[in-house]
């Protein structure tokens, strides 16, 4: 896969904040790190538009269909 490199301009803060992230991560590089904020972020989005009944409602089953006839 080839892959294009692009400057990013971040403050000192934002770059010291990124490296201690990295570090609690234990990613190797600024682009690993913020590819696995952005997974991890990805994950708690899903987890709030799961709704409230995550886990306690089954999938619906071809039965369950109100024009099936079985």
């Amino acid at each position: 896969m080839a892959t294009a490199a692009t400057t990013v301009r971040v403050s000192p803060e934002t770059l010291q904040e990124l490296q201690r992230v990295q570090d609690s991560l234990g990613t190797k590089t600024a682009d690993e790190t913020i590819r696995e904020i952005l997974k991890l972020q990805r994950a708690v989005i899903l987890k709030r538009l799961a709704g409230s009944l995550r886990g306690r409602v089954s999938r619906f089953s071809e039965a369950d269909r109100f024009d099936s006839d079985r």
